[in-house]
């Protein structure tokens, strides 16, 4: 069994004079990240592999998670503005040997990969997250084959 947990970054600071791509965490964004990052701490889960996009806001959000799962943190900016297909493609090409993987990016290509791994439609507001499971390898991923076992949000 593989798991693929996607974690949308918490929320980020207006963009006022600041390109899309630095937009940093807020203080509450901050605030949530940290709690959510404690409850699934305290589940037991820790990713092999975390990797999340380059942006700022999901960089940051993914140093709070991976410093409280002490795991290593991999940043892709193919993550960032990502269409569902390029996500896939990154899942798909994944190393067998990593059994849990977490990713760390944006919507609305989380909710509709959520939607395409399990058939249900998931609201994801910032700092959610989907645990999904998966029979197979991480090749032979196809849609509506993954069950959702574990969501979380601020």
């Amino acid at each position: 069994m593989h798991t693929l947990l996607l974690l949308r970054h918490a929320k980020a600071e207006n963009s006022m004079g600041v390109s899309d791509h630095k937009r940093p965490l807020s203080s509450q964004g901050i605030a949530d990240a940290s709690v959510v990052a404690q409850r699934l701490e305290e589940s037991g889960y820790k990713p092999d592999l975390v990797i999340s996009s380059n942006a700022l806001r999901a960089m940051i959000t993914a140093e709070v998670f991976t410093s409280a799962l002490k795991t290593d943190l991999v940043l892709n900016h193919e993550l960032y503005n990502a269409y569902e297909q390029s996500v896939l493609d990154l899942i798909r090409a994944m190393d067998e040997e990593v059994r849990h993987l977490m990713l760390v990016g944006h919507n609305p290509t989380w909710e509709m990969l959520v939607e395409d791994f399990t058939g249900e439609s998931v609201h994801m507001s910032p700092c959610s997250l989907v645990q999904i499971s998966f029979e197979g390898s991480w090749e032979g991923i196809k849609g509506s084959e993954g069950k959702i076992i574990y969501t979380d949000t601020p």
